[in-house]
């Protein structure tokens, strides 16, 4: 059975997880906070309709050549978003891990969630969206929280406005 590792920087030694309820396979969500003038925004992107239509950060599997979930989280936010190591303040582990089943009932996966704090100046211009995702935006928690489809993007959101304003 995959064990999460209790640090961002624990090496995995290549397991990830078989995708059963027994062994699930693991998952980063990065949540995207930008310090912008006084307060705090979110990147968000929209899936294609293809992949559910809903905002999020990013997220992805982890894969056997990720040495790290630090590493996973950077890999993903590259493949999804084009951005480098360069516009990465911080990686938080926000800490929660929540086990789902894939929409088709086949696959089951332990998703784990980090907030990827990015440069100050980071705007979507930044951005160069993969095909996963159609659209990308600056966002308030408010407006985050508001077009959250998951009841846990609502607690990781949460939480993560609080970590920031603390």
């Amino acid at each position: 059975m995959t064990t999460l590792p209790d640090t961002l920087d624990r090496p995995l030694g290549g397991v990830v997880g078989l995708g059963t309820e027994g062994d699930p396979r693991l998952i980063v969500e990065l949540w995207l906070p930008v310090r912008i003038g006084g307060g705090w925004r979110l990147l968000m992107c929209r899936r294609v309709p293809a992949r559910g239509g809903f905002w999020q950060g990013v997220s992805g599997r982890v894969e056997t050549s990720d040495a790290t979930l630090r590493a996973a989280a950077l890999r993903e936010l590259h493949e999804e978003l084009g951005l480098d190591g360069s516009r990465v303040e911080t990686i938080v582990d926000l800490e929660q891990t929540y086990d789902f089943i894939s929409f088709d009932g086949e696959r089951h996966y332990r998703k784990c969630c980090f907030a990827v704090v990015l440069a100050n100046d980071t705007t979507t211009s930044a951005v160069t969206l993969s095909d996963e995702h159609d659209e990308c935006r600056l966002m308030t928690f408010e407006e985050a929280i508001d077009s959250a489809r998951f009841p846990e993007y609502v607690e990781e959101l949460t939480s993560l406005e609080s970590m920031l304003h603390a």
